[in-house]
């Protein structure tokens, strides 16, 4: 079966190794500079998908990869929203998230930063009419930050969240 498929795989493409660019060199140092100022220590995103295709946490998933690694410039996902110092939300906010997202957000520490993922939560989406949705995520919460795109490729999200914290006034 393998052989039947071998021609058609483009093998340079696939073994191609990915490479970090000055562009991503840059905003991993731009990034760590900036949580190591305004957070002291590292960023902690607490991430809820309130009703997305996924294609969001897909790309959110490809920052913690070998290429863009994040963790080693001070960012990492919390699993309690008590702990986190962002929260990030995906997708159109529905009905039966809705009471979870409201807990979590009731849960984050102050000053509470929500920033928003992709086209979803600004309702540039097919389903937006539907009786299942809640609303604009900005409507029900206190949302700071919008980064864009269906979905946001790693390097946009990376450039939103240094955007956003570049914005906050420093720690102490």
């Amino acid at each position: 079966m393998f052989s039947l498929f071998q021609n058609e795989l483009n093998r340079k493409k696939s073994m191609k190794r990915p490479i970090m660019d000055g562009e991503l060199l840059r905003l991993h140092r731009l990034l760590k500079e900036e949580i190591k100022v305004k957070f002291s220590s590292k960023l902690k995103l607490y991430i809820i998908d309130t009703g997305s295709c996924n294609a969001c946490e897909l790309e959110l998933q490809a920052l913690f990869n070998p290429l863009y690694n994040v963790n080693k410039v001070g960012i990492e996902v919390v699993y309690h929203s008590y702990q986190a110092d962002i929260m990030l939300l995906t997708g159109l906010l529905t009905e039966n998230m809705y009471p979870h997202c409201r807990k979590a957000y009731q849960q984050l520490k102050e000053p509470k930063h929500v920033i928003t993922l992709g086209d979803c939560p600004l309702f540039h989406a097919p389903f937006q009419k539907s009786f299942a949705i809640k609303g604009e995520a900005n409507i029900h919460f206190s949302t700071q930050f919008h980064i864009s795109g269906c979905p946001p490729e790693p390097k946009g999200i990376l450039r939103g969240l240094l955007k956003y914290i570049t914005s906050l006034e420093s720690v102490g």
